[in-house]
């Protein structure tokens, strides 16, 4: 196991078969694995795809994951943030390294046309944020940011035990499938992280100067226009409460 790499291997084969069931993967599709490991869940995964391409960063692994798995697996060296992706339409599946959930999260909305859905574990915190809903508190950007491209579905929770080594955190093993027709839309992600910028604060005080245009008395007026209560805060608000602010104020 090495450190740097955030290795904590599944070994509940188990936990394994409900990851490939909650995929939803037909005999004849394509899976890209993020961070195959040892392979235990490449090779479920295997019995149930057409093909697999099986990421791992681990060089001092790949000699033993080509050497056992079938043939319909190809083992890739690489790092999953940077490595190409195959050709055609896919889904991904995976165990995330816990240190790059997120810019790994933000990589698959980016190539979403290829992605069909993603099925993958991360830390249990991560997951509730994920699928947080509004006035909790787990609900922040990141949960808008993935809510605003793809619906959220919590799948189950995964023990420190059915790993080895364990790790110091609880897992959670979650789906997103992606909402049609929605444009990618950088500036509005912007927008919710500054909307964010305290939670303690009223969404009216986090936007003021955002809009170097506009007056307090202005978003005070879109806020109300959009119909969130002036005395919000960016927690209170939904996905399509931020788009409806924010349609006004870019006007």
């Amino acid at each position: 196991m090495k450190k740097r790499f955030g290795q904590h291997f599944l070994t509940d084969r188990s936990i394994l078969q409900k990851i490939v069931k909650l995929a939803h993967i037909h005999p004849e599709e394509t899976v890209v694995e993020i961070g195959a490991g040892a392979g235990a869940l490449t090779t479920e995964l295997a019995c149930v795809a057409r093909r697999v391409f099986a990421i791992e960063i681990d060089r001092d692994l790949i000699p033993s994951l080509r050497s056992l798995m079938p043939a319909n697996v190809t083992v890739i060296e690489g790092d999953a943030l940077e490595t190409p992706w195959p050709e055609g339409r896919f889904h991904v599946v995976g165990n995330l390294p816990y240190n790059i959930a997120t810019p790994l999260l933000k990589r698959f909305i980016e190539h979403r046309e290829h992605i069909q859905d993603v099925t993958v574990m991360v830390q249990k915190e991560v997951a509730e944020r994920l699928s947080a809903e509004p006035s909790t508190r787990e609900y922040g950007p990141l949960s808008v940011l993935v809510q605003y491209y793809a619906a959220v579905k919590y799948g189950f929770t995964v023990a420190r035990g059915s790993f080895k080594p364990p790790p110091k955190v609880e897992s959670a093993v979650i789906r997103l499938e992606w909402k049609p027709d929605v444009p990618d839309a950088r500036e509005f992600t912007d927008f919710v992280h500054q909307a964010f910028g305290s939670r303690r604060k009223k969404l009216v005080n986090n936007l003021t100067g955002m809009f170097g245009s506009l007056t307090r008395g202005q978003i005070h007026k879109s806020i109300v226009d959009a119909g969130i209560p002036e005395n919000a805060r960016p927690e209170d608000l939904s996905v399509s409460d931020f788009l409806r602010v924010y349609n006004l104020l870019k006007t």
